[in-house]
């Protein structure tokens, strides 16, 4: 689908070919520059970075494009719709994922685009990511998004609509949008002070320079940064006959010590020879690989000598779907046999099934075998890996709140970053009733648990649950990803830094240091302390903290410390 450079001129008419193409460099120029995208995040610490939520959000939308017979533009524009909306991940993937909805709503009717379309969608792109925002902030991508479909009418109005052609829209487009961009750390001091613009807005500016490119012929003919081709990227048609490389293969890497300077791309290259639709993504010292193989076991010794691994799941992508159908057949059969437990899909735990399906149950996000053995016995049921990192999209909420028969369903994101996905899969699910409470962590989803009671009725509940989780404050302890400057700490990378509900308030080289030096600044009058472990933190550790905290503090007579086993962050810390 390589576009002639000659037709470009004055160019007045976009069919569903064009559509698709701009899509498709949209998504390369994104994944180039995702990395540059992440860098802007304000905050220094391992979290769900902007770029790669934004980059596999959108992956989502063109995959499911490529599954698309029709060559219609608003059929494709629906799709691509459908695809963000299940594969959105973080706030700015949900925001994406918004914008692509917006774009598609007024896309509806129309085989193909004139520029008018295209400025009426950009239009309406913005206006239903800002309704999408309970308490929108200007200085994001929401500022940004709106600006360019401002530059888009612009451009139209100054042309006229006898002689507006698409080149010349989206080159005022991009203009705009970019002085929009420049000016977001005027409109967010916290930009300013760290000399960064908007991560979210850059990375909108990015897909449409990518769609702009295309329609110049520049865009989908030019090499991905990765040795592997768009299409081998985004995929093909699934579960062809001919399939290439049988096994669909994932792990998460968790690098050691003198490995953590491991460079993303040199992962890439090193596994790329072994299969097709490789995506090697990463924050600090955890690295998520997925790759179409005929050797699982080669990448899996690969991810051992540099590091941990878990989260492995290997599927054989020929047989997987007369798998999953035997395997439901012989999971029911044994649920008779034995007249007590069903089995769920992978990562699911097992469930008390009685003749009616439960009246109520919970679903929770958690890294860590430690945190979710703790929030199993509270009595959540549902349990998605993820968090800070591994932000789980709509699709893994809905799919998990769908595969547990319950007729109602309390959700806990236990990150600020997974609230957005948890919500819109809320609002997805017609046959149950979903209440998300917003947690920020686990350790708010703990104490909003230990009111669970399955009788009482279910707003009161949630309301009680939202009440409560507000007296929980949550101390974390992790090392800086990147230099950066915070309400006026000068951080450098691999700085030991401690938050408290969020914010930064030290830092330092040591991790007890720390964590004195931020109760020093930030205890209250808490009753109960209780600290969850990393997996890098043995028990002999947690317990020589523990002993510092109560020989420091004389007001703190008991600290409790359980084996969390969560990544990036040694220490996590409840006080209520």
């Amino acid at each position: 689908m390589k576009l002639d450079n000659d037709s470009n001129t004055d160019l007045q008419v976009i069919d569903g070919d064009r559509f698709r193409e701009m899509l498709y460099s949209g998504l390369t120029r994104l994944e180039k520059q995702k990395s540059l995208v992440d860098s802007l995040n304000v905050f220094p610490v391992p979290d769900g970075d902007t770029g790669t939520n934004m980059f596999l959000t959108l992956k989502e939308a063109v995959q499911s494009v490529e599954k698309e017979d029709s060559n219609r533009v608003d059929d494709i524009a629906e799709t691509m719709s459908r695809g963000a909306l299940m594969g959105a991940r973080g706030n700015s993937g949900v925001i994406l994922s918004q914008l692509l909805r917006g774009f598609s709503q007024s896309s509806a009717g129309k085989k193909l685009l004139e520029p008018e379309d295209l400025v009426e969608a950009l239009e309406k792109a913005s206006k239903v990511a800002y309704n999408g925002v309970l308490k929108p902030v200007e200085g994001t991508i929401l500022t940004v998004s709106r600006r360019a479909a401002e530059g888009a009418r612009k451009a139209f109005e100054k042309k006229g609509a006898d002689k507006a052609d698409f080149l010349f829209i989206l080159q005022q487009t991009l203009k705009t949008a970019d002085r929009a961009l420049q000016k977001t750390p005027e409109q967010l001091p916290v930009l300013k002070e760290a000399e960064v613009v908007d991560a979210g807005g850059q990375g909108y500016i990015f897909i449409l320079e990518g769609m702009y490119k295309a329609l110049k012929g520049e865009g989908y003919v030019e090499e991905s940064t990765d040795s592997v081709t768009l299409e081998e990227k985004v995929g093909q048609r699934e579960f062809v006959s001919d399939i290439k490389y049988a096994y669909c293969t994932q792990m998460l890497i968790h690098l050691n010590e003198n490995n953590e300077k491991q460079e993303i791309t040199q992962v890439r290259e090193e596994l790329n020879n072994y299969g097709d639709s490789l995506m090697v993504v990463g924050s600090g010292d955890v690295i998520k690989v997925h790759i179409h193989t005929n050797h699982p076991g080669v990448i899996l010794e690969h991810g051992l000598k540099i590091g941990m691994i878990d989260d492995i799941k290997i599927d054989n992508m020929k047989s997987q779907h007369q798998e999953m159908e035997q395997q439901k057949r012989e999971t029911n059969n044994l649920a008779v046999a034995q007249g007590s437990s069903m089995v769920f899909d992978e990562g699911q735990e097992e469930l008390e099934e009685d003749s009616e399906p439960l009246k109520r149950t919970i679903v929770a996000v958690a890294a860590g075998e430690g945190i979710k053995q703790i929030l199993s016995e509270l009595g959540v049921k549902g349990i998605i890996h993820g968090g800070q990192s591994m932000n789980p999209s709509t699709n893994d909420f809905l799919e998990k709140i769908k595969s547990l028969p319950a007729k109602e369903i309390i959700v806990f994101p236990n990150n600020k970053n997974i609230i957005s996905a948890a919500l819109q899969a809320a609002e997805m699910v017609d046959d149950k009733k979903i209440e998300v409470v917003p947690t920020k962590s686990f350790t708010e989803a703990i104490a909003c648990l230990l009111l669970y009671n399955e009788d009482e009725d279910l707003e009161e509940l949630v309301a009680a649950m939202k009440e409560e989780k507000e007296y929980v404050r949550t101390a974390e302890i992790t090392r800086a990803v990147k230099d950066s400057k915070v309400k006026g700490l000068e951080i450098k990378e691999g700085d030991v830094i401690g938050l408290f509900d969020g914010d930064i308030k030290v830092k330092g080289s040591d991790y007890n240091r720390v964590v004195l030096k931020l109760f020093e600044k930030s205890l209250a009058e808490e009753e109960l302390i209780t600290i969850y472990y990393g997996e890098e933190i043995s028990e002999k550790q947690a317990i020589n903290l523990r002993n510092k905290i109560l020989d420091r503090f004389a007001s703190i007579d008991e600290v409790e410390i359980y084996a969390g086993e969560q990544p990036l962050y040694p220490y996590i810390i409840s006080l209520e």
